[in-house]
């Protein structure tokens, strides 16, 4: 984890799958390209295969806080 966008989402209603689609749009809005990885407490993430419409890789890293979610930006 270098460069990226720490996302905070404690909505207790909503799966992990919305709550990193709503971080990956906003990163996408602000910054005009698709995060490289997206790393998730392995907390939230569960046991299930998250699949997207984005082509990004969603990793576990207990370095990352529970209801937060860290988007990399692209290496150069």
């Amino acid at each position: 984890m270098d460069t990226g966008l720490l996302w905070y989402d404690s909505r207790k209603i909503i799966d992990v799958k919305e709550k990193i689609t709503s971080a990956v749009k906003f990163f996408i809005s602000k910054y005009g390209c698709l995060p490289e990885a997206c790393y998730v407490n392995p907390k939230n993430l569960g046991e299930e295969e998250i699949e997207f419409d984005y082509k990004i890789i969603i990793l576990p890293s207990s370095r990352v806080i529970a209801n937060h979610i860290w988007l990399e930006f692209p290496k150069k």
